[in-house]
């Protein structure tokens, strides 16, 4: 896995790298190209290319961003089966107890105290 992550990271470097190279000479090469005034009306190359290379960078970081969310809820997941283990535990000891406290105390009788609405 580490060997994946390296490759990961050499590839967004690299492609960061191409991002910034592009930015650095879009404006050169948009007056270079309409210097001449050859084609005109054209796709727009360095526009799509810097397009394209921004959402592989945004790729990456979405691979990155859902690795790390996978990893919480894994740790989330072993958080919680050590939850729901003690918290079987404790009903466990819990249920004698309830029935105890049910069997001494007694509902008071609920007519006595109801009073009739009067609107």
């Amino acid at each position: 896995m580490s060997r994946v992550a390296r490759v990961a990271t050499k590839l967004g470097l690299l492609l960061l790298g191409l991002t910034a190279i592009s930015l650095i000479t879009m404006p050169i090469t948009q007056h270079l190209w309409t210097w001449d005034r050859f084609l005109h009306g054209g796709q727009d190359f360095e526009t799509n290319a810097l397009l394209i290379l921004t959402a592989l960078n945004l790729v990456l970081v979405l691979i990155e961003c859902c690795k790390r969310n996978v990893g919480k809820l894994l740790a989330l997941g072993r958080c919680f089966s050590i939850v729901r283990r003690s918290c079987r535990s404790l009903a466990a000891i819990a249920k004698p107890l309830i029935a105890d406290l049910e069997r001494r105390v007694s509902p008071p009788g609920l007519s006595s105290r109801q009073i009739p609405l009067l609107i």
